[in-house]
């Protein structure tokens, strides 16, 4: 009786046609990869240009810092520069934004009393 019940069993389980996975395609809905500066030391008043490389449809750019200028700020590249009171370590955002919602990275840029 075993016997029969493991046949039956293994022969009803083994003659299952898999059914066929679906592929999906990779997508990226929205991703920041990364910001990208032409210098991260800089004098004061010095012209850099900072990028982000985002992935996703419809997107939009907002940029802004705890010190310096930025011109460009709803774009894919900054032109960023920073007076004499912006010494230091400072920190530009972009925040990069679509349907599928935002993500935000930093870049941090050194500024140093130019001659």
């Amino acid at each position: 009786m075993f016997i029969l019940c493991f046949i039956v069993c293994t022969t009803a389980t083994s003659c299952k046609k898999d059914e066929p996975t679906k592929e999906v395609e990779p997508s990226v809905n929205l991703a920041l990869d990364s910001l990208v500066a032409t210098k991260r030391h800089i004098v004061t008043f010095e012209e850099i240009f900072i990028t982000a490389f985002a992935k996703g449809k419809n997107i939009t750019y907002k940029w802004k810092t705890n010190h310096g200028s930025m011109t460009g700020q709803d774009s894919i590249t900054v032109k960023y520069w920073a007076c004499w009171s912006c010494v230091g370590l400072n920190t530009v955002e972009c925040t990069v934004s679509n349907d599928c919602g935002n993500i935000s990275d930093t870049i941090m840029i050194s500024v140093i009393m130019g001659k």
